[in-house]
């Protein structure tokens, strides 16, 4: 790739060598891209709305995971496709908390929209974006572990670090056009971004000692909850309801997000990852499932429900994901995920199409019965409201919705913070990506919790339902013994 200055550089490259290439030149580097931000600034139209964003090419930088940095971020990871966003400082933040949550943050983000302004200087065609996230409960307060993290948000960032597999380029964002604050601030940020990518080290080698400090509900208490669901379902109060567990580990020195988002990068290249960081409270997930994606009037969905471990033997593997395949509990469960998710998108679209049945999406330590649906959408209606029809699907909480739904709130399940919410991207276009928040953990310095579901239905054992939501804690696990 070759830079405006017309130096030549190559993406993906070591990333020991382009450590210490970056560290080798980062005065410079940050001389030249603020030199550069401020000629695009005298660009800027008169207008005083906005916000403006300002996107340049700096193939300099280049993001292998989450950097090690102190103050607020937001990441976005697919490793299979190398594409990465990295979001420091805020520029903008939209919150919302209540059942219309997702519609009120809809409309203040496309006020929003219909004032940003973006200078693409070097042609890079990245559209400047923006991070949000919601719990999984409406009106969630967000209290205890959670507290810090909002309901439900929309975070511009000050400065976007987005890198395809094509290309990598930052997108400076301001609120107001104050152009000398909007400089020293940029300034600021990239000297600590550039500082972090220089330092990033390679994942610790030594295993982080921890201990399972606590779990609720207790195996006892989880069979008990387990047989009332089926008891309920087969009285024909729902079809599928998913309960959840939560367990707390302590280890003998803080966590390390960096540290954990590598691992996770190098565990589970398949998944999509994402972490942040806001007011103090730090979530990170390696997730398998998105919830929603758009682009234009195009949208996707996964629908995931049916799981089952995966063996180093290929043939005993073979032989589990054929098992998953056959077994009519597995099927019927995710039949009911396909159904439900039809069901939400059939008010927005004028044509949806799925297969004729799952097939297996392997992970690293699961496999699980999937899904992909496809649709057109009638009008041009925007991501969030889809998603708030769509959310939440039978696969993270229960079918019927509603009926699963109070079935949870009676048994005080519903309290999850961001856990089975969502959380993505979206750009100055509306287009985006939400993922289910599966496979992820919550820490505080020395203390993280951890959050596994199941989906039970009439034919539901309460032990294997237990086993699954230990396999699904094995995620996150293991990838905290790198962290």
């Amino acid at each position: 790739m070759r830079h405006p200055t017309g130096i030549q550089y190559h993406l993906h490259s070591n990333p020991y060598e382009s450590r210490q290439r970056l560290m080798a030149n980062r005065q410079s580097l940050i001389k030249a891209t603020i030199a550069r931000l401020k000629q695009a600034l005298t660009h800027l139209p008169h207008e005083e709305v906005g916000p403006f964003s300002i996107t340049l090419s700096t193939p300099e930088l280049q993001l292998h995971h989450l950097p090690h940095l102190d103050n607020n971020w937001f990441y976005w990871g697919e490793p299979s496709h190398r594409h990465y966003r990295l979001g420091l400082g805020e520029a903008l933040r939209l919150s919302s908390i209540g059942p219309l949550r997702l519609q009120q943050l809809s409309d203040q983000f496309e006020r929003v929209r219909s004032n940003w302004i973006q200078i693409d200087p070097d042609c890079t065609g990245l559209q400047a974006s923006a991070f949000t996230g919601f719990a999984f409960d409406p009106e969630d307060p967000m209290l205890q572990s959670w507290e810090g993290l909002p309901n439900a948000a929309i975070f511009l960032p000050e400065l976007l670090l987005h890198q395809t597999a094509e290309m990598c380029a930052i997108t400076f964002s301001f609120a107001h056009k104050d152009l000398t604050r909007a400089t020293l601030r940029s300034q600021h940020l990239l000297q600590k971004l550039i500082d972090a990518l220089g330092a990033n080290p390679d994942p610790n080698p030594v295993p982080t000692r921890f201990s399972r400090t606590a779990t609720t509900p207790s195996d006892d208490e989880w069979i008990t909850q387990v047989n009332k669901a089926t008891h309920s379902i087969r009285e024909g109060t729902m079809d599928k309801v998913v309960p959840f567990r939560r367990i707390s580990v302590q280890a003998s020195q803080p966590f390390n997000p960096a540290r954990l988002m590598a691992s996770l990068d190098d565990l589970h290249p398949s998944s999509i990852l994402f972490s942040i960081r806001v007011d103090g409270s730090t979530f990170a997930a390696a997730t398998p499932e998105h919830l929603l994606s758009r682009q234009g009037h195009l949208i996707s969905c996964d629908a995931i429900g049916g799981t089952i471990k995966r063996s180093p033997n290929p043939v005993d593997d073979t032989n589990l994901g054929k098992t998953l395949i056959n077994d009519p509990k597995s099927r019927h469960e995710h039949a009911l995920v396909v159904k439900g998710i039809l069901g939400s998108l059939k008010k927005h679209c004028c044509k949806l199409t799925s297969p004729t049945g799952p097939s297996l999406k392997r992970l690293r330590n699961l496999q699980h019965l999937w899904t992909g649906i496809k649709g057109e959408l009638w009008e041009d209606t925007t991501l969030l409201r889809v998603a708030d029809d769509l959310h939440p699907t039978a696969a993270v909480s229960g079918f019927p919705s509603a009926n699963a739904q109070r079935w949870l709130d009676d048994h005080k399940n519903t309290t999850r913070g961001w856990y089975t919410g969502a959380a993505g991207w979206i750009d100055i276009q509306g287009d985006g990506e939400l993922a289910v928040l599966l496979r992820c953990a919550l820490l505080n310095g020395e203390h993280a919790e951890l959050f596994a579901g199941a989906g039970v239905t009439s034919e539901s054992c309460p032990i294997a339902e237990l086993q699954e939501t230990e396999l699904k804690f094995g995620t996150m696990l293991e990838a905290l013994e790198h962290a």
